[in-house]
């Protein structure tokens, strides 16, 4: 197997590493230090397009294949870890079941400006009692006419204080673990759906982490993001191993940048 970048993903690459070098990296001890979301870089960065960088050129997207995104993800993570994950979270996880099962004007309302960088997105699945374990989770929604209403609250969410409309992780059973589990579409401005606390964290700075609490929340029918219910822990199947790719890539490029900086001040050091 040959696994040697093609002519077009080395250009790509080229092109990304550029712009995060001129971009990302001298903005990058101001966002570590300020650890607030950094709105102007996100406004330039995002008219470039990556944002459609995995979704099909017909809706405005980039059509990349997966090794391109990796070499994405890895640089954009060299630049500064905590824009990547506010970057990515748009690219993939807060948007992947809006494109999949959303309606036309779901996709109008929030697909779409948030491949533009229009709208800032997330994905809820961590609660305080429930990290890894989603088979955990407590959030309930719960069918009532035409609406679902969503209750719970989500702890660790990146992006979850500044974010336009969110993906969330919710049951219609809890005593069917992951075999209930359903993702549903919640907008800012819904009755009952607020921040809570904001994370002050020691790493990943820059992308604003805390707190979303849903109290009552009522959403249309078409909210849930599925074409079956109860069947998310599958759909979540979708994308759970280019998530896990895209860790190690976005470590490969936390990674050359610590080693770069290394090098750097080994060279300029003068001991003795």
């Amino acid at each position: 197997m040959d696994f040697a970048f093609t002519e077009e993903q080395e250009f790509f690459k080229k092109i990304i590493t550029d712009t995060v070098d001129k971009m990302v990296v001298p903005k990058a001890r101001e966002i570590d230090e300020k650890d607030e979301f950094p709105w102007e870089l996100w406004k330039d960065f995002t008219r470039l397009g990556y944002l459609g960088l995995r979704y099909p050129e017909e809706i405005g997207g980039m059509n990349a294949d997966p090794v391109t995104a990796m070499i994405f993800y890895e640089q954009i993570a060299r630049g500064s870890v905590g824009f990547a994950q506010s970057v990515i979270m748009n690219i993939l996880m807060g948007t992947y079941f809006v494109y999949r099962f959303g309606s036309d004007t779901i996709k109008e309302r929030c697909l779409y400006p948030a491949m533009r960088g229009e709208k800032v997105t997330t994905m809820c699945f961590t609660e305080d009692q429930s990290g890894s374990d989603l088979a955990a989770t407590r959030t309930t929604a719960v069918k009532d006419g035409s609406e679902w209403i969503i209750n719970g609250t989500k702890m660790w969410i990146t992006n979850g204080p500044v974010a336009d409309f969110a993906t969330v992780l919710a049951t219609t059973d809890l005593s069917l673990g992951a075999k209930g589990l359903n993702f549903f579409l919640v907008e800012k401005g819904t009755p009952g759906f607020s921040p809570g606390q904001v994370l002050d964290k020691l790493g990943c700075r820059g992308t604003v982490t805390g707190e979303l609490v849903f109290d009552d929340v009522r959403i249309p029918e078409e909210n849930l993001l599925g074409a079956e219910l109860n069947k998310g822990i599958e759909y979540l199947g979708e994308i759970l191993d280019e998530v896990r790719v895209m860790t190690g890539a976005m470590a490969m490029g936390i990674a050359q940048a610590a080693y770069n900086e290394g090098l750097e001040y080994a060279r300029k050091r003068i001991a003795f």
